[in-house]
């Protein structure tokens, strides 16, 4: 039975990944064993799936959009293969990926959902296949935001469906994504099994290895957005449903004035505003965003938000700003 060979040209993980399910993938749908090589294994003149960037593939067309791409968030591939022989290859190790989806698609296998039983890998006949891809997606950002009411799994499938279909960032909202963890790990809103006891700290691993997954494809990574309006200042912002915080005493200055008072409004943090006429509460707020920033490296997209609600901004006076004085000589 003739072997399949794919031969890897770069040691990044994410593109030893690609490799590892371009094998899985073949296999399954030729009944033929596939070896994966390092480039040092092969010879060029070889037959064989080569797999990598597009720079170390001499000859092989980009899109020419991706001339002039900033490859870190920018997307292209380009796939040019006969039988069990020619390039799969990609402007970023993500893109290397997305295109051995693309590959696959076109060969007939399918992802319609996230989770194994969501994958279809037909029967193939390679030797029958020839395929030439050569694009750039419409939108640079083509991620999904977490939501609701999750467990672990869950968003780790949904990360690991997302290159599959060509999605290429997920964003966990807040510090530790806590409110969407515990909704599921509490089972909130059960009428007779609600729990309690689901910790942020146990939120915060959730949320490294979800971290881990989105870096295992390269995928762009976004994180935090709402918090920098509370968290700073001591005040916990892990969700709307959660009893008021206590505003520590030092605090209750930096909270917006609304209607003659410094308090949170409505009771919830994560709909308060700050007085961002202070600039003690500027000061604060970025030094918190730069030290996270400083802790968290894995983070591609740091967001800053401020707060939800209407009609809760600060009434406080300002003082008008003065122009510079100008030479009347």
């Amino acid at each position: 039975m003739t072997t399949i060979r794919i031969a890897i040209t770069d040691d990044h993980p994410t593109i030893v990944f690609a490799a590892a399910e371009l094998q899985r993938c073949l296999a399954q749908a030729t009944g033929q064993p596939v070896d994966v090589l390092n480039r040092d294994a092969i010879s060029r003149a070889t037959p064989a799936l080569w797999l990598g960037l597009a720079q170390h593939a001499p000859g092989l067309a980009l899109p020419p959009a991706a001339a002039n791409a900033d490859a870190r968030f920018d997307d292209a591939i380009s796939i040019a293969t006969e039988a069990a022989n020619g390039l799969i290859c990609g402007n970023n190790p993500r893109s290397v990926l997305i295109a051995v989806y693309r590959y696959l698609h076109v060969l007939g296998c399918r992802w319609v959902r996230p989770g194994a039983d969501g994958e279809y890998i037909p029967a193939i006949d390679l030797a029958q296949a020839a395929v030439q891809v050569i694009e750039t997606p419409s939108y640079r950002h083509r991620g999904i935001c977490i939501e609701g009411a999750v467990s672990y799994e869950h968003v780790r499938d949904l990360i690991d469906w997302m290159p599959k279909v060509g999605l290429n960032a997920y964003f966990v909202q807040f510090r530790e994504g806590f409110t969407f963890f515990d909704r599921w790990y509490s089972h909130m809103g059960h009428p007779t099994d609600q729990k309690r006891g689901f910790s942020v700290e146990q939120a915060r691993a959730l949320v490294r290895q979800v971290a881990a997954e989105a870096k295992k494809r390269d995928l762009i990574y976004h994180a935090v957005g709402h918090g920098w309006t509370c968290e700073p200042f001591g005040i916990a912002g892990l969700g709307w449903e959660y009893p008021p915080e206590r505003v520590p005493a030092e605090a209750v200055q930096y909270l917006a004035l609304v209607q003659g008072k410094r308090e949170l409004w409505g009771g919830i943090p994560l709909n308060t505003s700050l007085c961002y006429s202070n600039p003690a509460v500027r000061r604060i707020m970025t030094d918190a965003v730069v030290e996270y920033a400083q802790q968290h490296p894995e983070v591609d997209l740091l967001h800053f938000w401020l707060a939800d609600g209407s009609n809760n901004q600060c009434e406080c006076d300002i003082a008008p700003l003065r122009a510079h004085p100008t030479s009347t000589s």
